[in-house]
This record gives structure tokens, sequence and C-alpha cells, in this order.
């Protein structure tokens, strides 16, 4: 623990050294921090990728033919979802199942049509039909009630969101790996196939590097979590992790942590174990999901400092949780330093432009190159990489405003993420337009004052500053791509 410690605070001291040495204005020593804690965590975050995808390729432990005789319960877990969309997992999860175990429906709809839609073919078709009247503990909560009252006799549980369907040997492919009796829980990826819109095609592209190098790393250095379906699990581990936790939005992350803490191991199989899965497919529903994601992510972060886990497993879930940090509030002060550097004026960096652009553009390109050259068999490319940075951008507000919520320890709303396929413009454009607007004019205003300076470094400064403004002008006109595609 005290090492968990000693990396957080290095992490955030050393900004502070740097800001010291560097800062030009008392007004703007915040953001003079928050930019060098950015270049921290980028380079930290980097070098965790780098880690993860040098070990992606290893296979932590082979598929076998044979396992024992385990008795499997498989849960698709619903609420208000489309009883089509529930019916189809189903059919699917029943063929895949076998004569493994017994197939349930875990449904917390409020709707009263849709609940009586889904009992009714529940009944018809042999499949078990289970019903709460509160929503205590939602997902996790759900799945707590029914390892209490059930889960004695069974072995193991599968679990399926509504839209992700397991491919027919699914269950052949994966219980061989609990012949190992420290195994918790094994995780495939999530597929994205039902994409109808851009906004669906860039969180598509955004999964992917998690999903083939991130987590594929991970299983190598034993920091493999679950990912909320598409996983089996040993339900004598959960039992002994005191089940999956209700407290956290995203319960699979905490639940995973604890089982790390516990000795057991985790295994991620990198294959097409899914077939079918439905991303957000509107701007609203991405919002929706990142902030979800996010906010479970912020509030796990005590536990994972407190959590005595080997030190590469450390780091892993520190990276995680430096992503989202990173992607929410820091790039607002990234997005906002050369705006008000052009502005107002305002020097954040007492450091020569040259000296810095030498330093930190390689790095940045660097960062670019990699991503890109590690992603090069997964039909990712440029345009992928474009897509992906497009959609991250659109995580800026909800990921903020999560940890707005943790810091202050404001409870939210759990909301699900929205499915369906039509396309209107959110209303989150009103942002990006202000933001493009921005953007324009401190371009306009920072020409003018390039023009008429005299002093060499003040005019390098403006270049500096100007590159990034046109940066951020070109990804946030790339979200327009996003938000005003017609509707279908």
């Amino acid at each position: 623990m005290i090492r968990n410690y000693i990396i957080l605070l290095s992490i955030f001291l050393i900004p502070v050294i740097f800001t010291i040495f560097t800062i030009s204005n008392i007004l703007v020593s915040p953001i003079t921090y928050a930019l060098w804690l950015t270049i921290v965590v980028g380079i930290f975050t980097t070098a965790v990728y780098i880690s993860n995808y040098l070990k992606s390729g290893e296979i932590k432990a082979p598929l076998v033919e044979e396992f024992r005789a385990y008795k499997v319960a498989a849960l698709v877990v619903s609420y208000n979802e489309d009883p089509s969309t529930i019916k189809e997992t189903l059919f699917s999860v029943r063929e895949a199942l076998d004569s493994l175990g017994d197939l349930f429906l875990l449904d917390d709809s409020t709707d009263i049509e849709k609940v009586r839609e889904n009992e009714d073919f529940c009944n018809k078709n042999n499949i078990h039909y289970v019903h709460r009247e509160n929503r205590r503990g939602y997902k996790a909560g759900a799945i707590n009630d029914f390892l209490k009252k059930f889960g004695k006799n069974y072995d193991l549980i599968a679990v399926f969101d509504s839209d992700q369907r397991p491919v027919k040997s699914f269950f052949f492919d994966l219980l061989p790996f609990f012949n190992d009796p420290e195994i918790a829980f094994v995780q495939v990826p999530q597929a994205y196939t039902e994409i109808y819109s851009r906004l669906a095609l860039g969180a598509t592209y955004q999964q992917m590097p998690f999903h083939n190098i991130v987590m594929s790393g991970r299983d190598v250095t034993g920091s493999a979590f679950i990912l909320g379906s598409g996983f089996i699990a040993r339900i004598s581990a959960l039992e002994k992790a005191n089940y999956f936790d209700e407290n956290i939005v995203t319960e699979d992350l905490a639940t995973s942590l604890k089982l790390h803490s516990l000795g057991y191991k985790s295994i991620y199989v990198n294959y097409p174990g899914i077939w079918y899965g439905e991303p957000p497919q509107t701007v609203d529903a991405y919002m929706i999901q990142q902030g979800r994601w996010s906010l479970g992510s912020f509030q796990a972060f005590g536990r994972i400092l407190k959590t005595r886990i080997n030190t590469r497993a450390f780091l892993d879930y520190l990276a995680g949780v430096l992503y989202w940090l990173k992607e929410g509030p820091l790039t607002i002060v990234e997005l906002l330093a050369p705006i008000i550097f052009i502005n107002f004026q305002l020097f954040i960096f007492k450091v020569d432009p040259v000296i810095f652009s030498l330093a930190y553009y390689p790095v940045f390109l660097f960062s670019i190159i990699l991503f890109v050259y590690s992603m090069r068999e997964r039909s990712y490319g440029i345009s992928g990489f474009l897509y992906h940075q497009f959609v991250e951008f659109l995580m800026m507000p909800p990921v903020t405003l999560s940890f707005i919520a943790w810091i202050s320890g404001r409870k939210r709303p759990f909301r699900v993420t929205p499915k369906g396929k039509e396309i209107r413009i959110s209303r989150w454009i009103i942002l990006y337009i202000i933001i493009e607007i921005i953007l324009i004019i401190s371009i306009i205003k920072g020409i003018f004052w390039y023009l008429s300076s005299s002093e060499l470094a003040l005019k390098y400064s403006i270049i500096v500053n100007l590159s990034w403004i046109f940066y951020f002008l070109f990804i946030n006109t790339g979200t327009f791509i996003i938000f005003l595609e017609r509707r279908k």
C-alpha cells in the first residue's frame, strides 16, 4: 500500500517541481500545474500502453479441449431494453449453453408491457425468468440477488448484456480455463457489430486498442478485469469477494480488483466469442456511457490505492483511472491554455518556446505513431485513428462532470446506455459550436498579434500556441461530422 501512494505522489508531485521553476504568473499557476500534470500523465499512460503492447502478443494460457463437469448458470440481464433484442440474445445463449446448465433472464424492467412480454416469452421457451420489484444495486444487485438465492446450485455464472450474443462454441472454448482452481473469471472482448452511425463507428475504433492491446497485455500481467458482459466467473470466488460491489456504478472493475487482491487470477481471451453487439448510436447515448464508465473508475480510485496487488497490476489499474482524468478535466486545461495565452496575453510557462517544442513535439508525434503502428493489423489505420480522436473529444464534458461528482461526493443517477438507431442532432452541439467560434477568434487574434510583434521569442511562443489551437480546431471540427449526420 505504501508503494501505491509513493507511485501516485510521484506522478502528482513531479509537475509541482516543474511548475515552481516555470511559473510566470500566479494567476495562471493552477493551469501551469495542470499542463505539467497532463504531460506527466501522458508519458505514464503511454509507457504503460507500450508495456501492454509488447506483452499483448503473448499467450498466457493455451486453450485445452477437455474440462470438468461444471454446472453453469447463464444470465442475460436487462432493463427496459427492446424485447426483440432480448429474445435473440436468449436464443444465442441457449444454443451456446447446450446441456451445460440453465438459462436465466434477470429482468429489472419497469415498463409493464415489456415485463409481461419478456415473462411470457421465457415461460413459453423454458427459460427461467427473474424479476425484481426494486432495483437495489442495479445490475450488480440483480446478479447478487440471483447468486444468494440460486448460486449454491451452480459452479459458474456467465453474464451477457441483452445486446451481447455469444458464439456457439463460447462455453466449450472457455470452460477449460477453469480447470485451474485459481482462475476467478474469464473475459472475452465485447464486439460492436451493429454500426448504424458515425458515432458508432468512432466508438468501435475507440474500443479496438483497448480490447486488442490493453486488455491482452493486462492478461499477461494479471490485471485483466471483468467488462460487465461476455464473461464467466467462478461462484465460490465471488462469494469470497462478498459478491459484486453494489456501491460503484462499474461493479465489474471493483469486483475484479477485489478478486485480484484475494490472490485469484483472471484470463482474457482475445478471440471473437461475441458475434453481435450494439455500440451507442447517438452522441447522447455515448455521453451517458462514457460518463458512467468514468465515474465508476473514479469511484474505484481509493480502493485501487488501498489494495494489495503486485506492482505491475497496480500500474495498470492506475493508468486506467489516469486515462479518464486526462480525457476529461485535463483536456479542458489543454484546450484553455493556448486560448488564454492568445486572448489575454498571459504566459502559462516561463520556458523557451523552441526548447519546449523540441522536447515535447517529438514525444507527442511518437505517441501518435506508436498508437497507429500498434493497431496496424486491426483495420484501424489513419481514418480509425481520426474517428477515435473525434469521439474521444466528445468524452470531455461527461467525464469532467463525473470527475466533479466524484470529488464533491455527489451521487449521480444510474443511467443505462440508450439503444436505438435513430440519429438526431444532440444539444451538446451548442457547446462545440461555442468552442469552434472561440478557437477561430483566437486564431485571428493570434495572427494579428504575431504580425505586430517584433520580439523573436514572443513570435515563437505565439506560433507554438497557435499550433495547438489549430490542432484543437481540427479535432473540434471533426466532431461535427458526427453531430451533423443525417437522420436515418
